[in-house]
């Protein structure tokens, strides 16, 4: 009886907190300030500064992002409501920070920021701060030679210096072991994802891809598997 008031309860919170989560993040996208979703020294462009474009739909994406926020609360939060609250967050910042790498090849540092700060809350499922340190430490130096050896092999820049601050936020929470599962399976989607466009002819082997919908893809995945351990 109490694991199913428990579950209602999770339900009843996870509708409205889902929907907001999912409705925000179109309207924050939306309005986030130009400068955000540019490189340092470059001049947004008039899209971007034009109030009445939209950077992405409402429809469908508030109702998508509404339901898939709304899914995830009640499956991290039957299974533990901090856990759960903390996750829904970070993928929300992680949703941000996809899209804008997706649509303008940017990662804002603002989001990253925030990113690293609810690493904290998720360090009491960690065995010691260490780890979270190793796992932050694992994903900058993986990142920076993956762009260090790009640059010498293809002579151009294969990876973002936003990408490499990305991983080192998601290193926090992800500790050692989950920063190495992230890192690999992120590897594994964009070698997927890359083959893909190039066989249906959407991309060139010289194309730049953005990396961040693939970690965070496979920081979600992560965290998914994670709540199913036993603590």
């Amino acid at each position: 009886m109490g694991e199913i008031f428990q579950i209602l309860i999770v339900t009843a919170v996870s509708i409205p907190l889902g929907i907001f989560l999912g409705c925000s993040a179109v309207y924050v996208f939306n309005h986030l300030p130009p400068k955000w979703l540019c490189e340092y020294g470059e001049e947004s462009s008039e899209a971007l500064q034009d109030r009445a474009v939209q950077r992405i739909k409402g429809y469908p994406n508030k109702f998508i992002f509404s339901a898939l926020f709304t899914v995830l609360g009640i499956f991290f939060g039957t299974r533990d409501y901090v856990y759960g609250l903390t996750v829904l967050f970070e993928l929300w910042l992680l949703l941000m920070i996809a899209l804008a790498d997706q649509k303008y090849m940017v990662v804002p540092d603002q989001f990253v920021i925030f990113l690293a700060l609810f690493a904290f809350p998720m360090s009491i499922y960690k065995e010691t701060f260490q780890d979270m340190i190793y796992g932050f430490l694992l994903g900058i130096g993986v990142m920076l030679l993956a762009a260090f050896f790009g640059r010498l092999v293809m002579r151009r820049e294969a990876l973002g210096f936003g990408d490499v601050k990305l991983m080192g936020a998601i290193g926090l929470s992800a500790g050692l072991s989950g920063t190495a599962f992230i890192l690999i399976a992120a590897s594994l989607l964009s070698c997927a994802g890359f083959l893909y466009g190039i066989l249906k002819g959407r991309l060139k082997k010289e194309d730049a891809v953005p990396l961040a919908p693939y970690l965070a893809l496979a920081t979600a995945v992560y965290f998914f598997f994670y709540s199913l351990c036993p603590r």
